[in-house]
């Protein structure tokens, strides 16, 4: 876009797939969430398939050059850096799936789940185990991508994805479970 007096800048198209309305729905009930996940889990799934088949060698190579960046983060025990590198590999996936209409989608659902709309993405990784786990999967991607293999690189999308469902159902029981917890502390405060 051009600006009067000002240059020319890149749009500001993401997060426009996506209604006010409907980010609020997201960010009040845990149901659409995990609707959102599945949603994901498809599309990612069909991503994946796809730069399996139709991936340049240099979108591989940006794939890797991200993964590589990933295992560095994991093996600095950085969550944060390790999170935000998670979301541009999945990415880097889509990009390379070349399909217009599925990259918007996926942009704008990434731009909400940076900003924590979805779920909080960096808790994820601050568990060792977890974070272990995680990059396991990441490995298993990248290996079907760069194997050229849809199948499994859309297999192993399908199960990273059914484990972060898992992982956020867990996160959201714990999150229950200490919500009564303090109720009940505060209650045997009050009665002294």
């Amino acid at each position: 876009v051009s600006r009067a007096g000002a240059g020319i800048f890149v749009a500001d198209v993401l997060g426009y797939a996506f209604s006010p309305a409907f980010v609020r729905l997201f960010e009040s009930h845990d149901e659409a969430v995990f609707d959102y996940l599945r949603f994901r889990r498809d599309l990612e799934g069909l991503a994946a398939d796809r730069a399996a088949k139709y991936a340049s060698d240099t979108d591989l190579r940006v794939i890797q050059t991200l993964y590589d960046k990933m295992e560095s983060a994991h093996t600095k025990s950085n969550p944060d850096a390790e999170a935000r590198l998670d979301a541009e590999f999945h990415l880097s996936i889509i990009s390379a799936s070349p399909h217009v209409v599925l990259l918007h989608m996926m942009r704008s659902m990434y731009d909400l789940l940076r900003k924590g709309v979805f779920y909080n993405r960096k808790m994820m990784f601050k568990h060792r185990v977890t974070r272990s786990k995680l990059f396991e999967q990441h490995s298993a991607i990248n290996s079907a991508l760069q194997a050229r293999e849809p199948s499994a690189a859309r297999a192993a999308i399908e199960a990273h994805l059914d484990y972060v469902e898992q992982m956020l159902n867990q996160q959201k029981a714990a999150e229950r479970n200490e919500a009564i917890a303090q109720q009940r502390y505060a209650n045997e405060k009050r009665r002294g």
